[in-house]
């Protein structure tokens, strides 16, 4: 009897440790997530968990305690890898509020999972329904599903077929005529880069400016104004992925 007792005080013992271990682990380095769409398709299947290593790209620190957050309430420890094409990562949803496209801000609580195609300083394009990445010669991507979108933008009813999501952003621009066949080129800006904002630029680059100056740009008769005064560029803060 004692050594029956001896035996069920170890396994509670290990059984205890294994659990503060998991959960020293979960919280410093390794956070749970559900995939809720079929977006990472066939890779990921709807519904299945991902661990991922919240160290990998540097931990994300915050210094505000709502969970709307803004540029400025973050930062992120150095030491960390680079996201590469073709990661698979792990970010927070940059229109929390029902899904507002008029600025960028994110709730940390709400999080896509998705793949890394494009780095800071890439040139990125869909022709032909394919992605490409200047300078970049491998596969990116999922090409079984690009070859569908390839299949599927051959028939122009495609374009008037509200179940397809045909077109791509900026929509409705008299430049921009981009969609899940056609699209690009789009420069993905790289820390220190400085982007000119023009009635050109402005579709694409003004709300990434706008988060990160923490304010309003205005349009007036074609020209872009911060607090009343001229405001026609920006020297980027930050790299940027697509």
């Amino acid at each position: 009897m004692k050594r029956i007792w001896n035996i069920l005080i170890w396994l509670i013992a290990i059984g205890t440790l294994l659990w503060t271990v998991r959960a020293i682990l979960f919280s410093c380095f390794f956070l749970l997530y559900k995939v809720p769409s079929g977006s990472m398709l066939p890779t990921i299947e709807i519904g299945r968990h991902v661990i991922v290593n919240c160290r990998s790209y540097g931990l994300r620190v915050y210094n505000c305690d709502t969970d709307n957050v803004r540029h400025g309430c973050i930062s992120r420890e150095s030491g960390g890898n680079k996201p590469q094409h073709n990661d698979i990562v792990v970010f927070n949803n940059p229109y929390c509020a029902n899904w507002d496209w008029d600025s960028i801000s994110f709730n940390k609580t709400k999080f896509l999972v998705k793949r890394c195609i494009a780095l800071p300083g890439d040139t990125f394009e869909i022709r032909g329904g394919y992605y490409q990445v200047s300078g970049f010669d491998g596969e990116l991507g999922n090409i079984e599903k690009q070859s569908e979108a390839e299949q599927i933008t051959r028939d122009s009813s495609a374009a008037s077929d509200p179940e397809i999501s045909y077109w791509a952003a900026p929509f409705h621009h008299p430049v921009y005529h981009w969609n899940m066949r056609e699209m690009g080129p789009l420069y993905i800006p790289k820390k220190g880069d400085t982007i000119i904002l023009d009635t050109i630029n402005a579709p694409i680059y003004k709300k990434l400016i706008e988060w990160e100056i923490d304010k309003n740009i205005m349009e007036k008769d074609g020209c872009f104004y911060v607090d009343g005064k001229p405001f026609t560029g920006h020297v980027m803060e930050q790299g940027f992925y697509f």
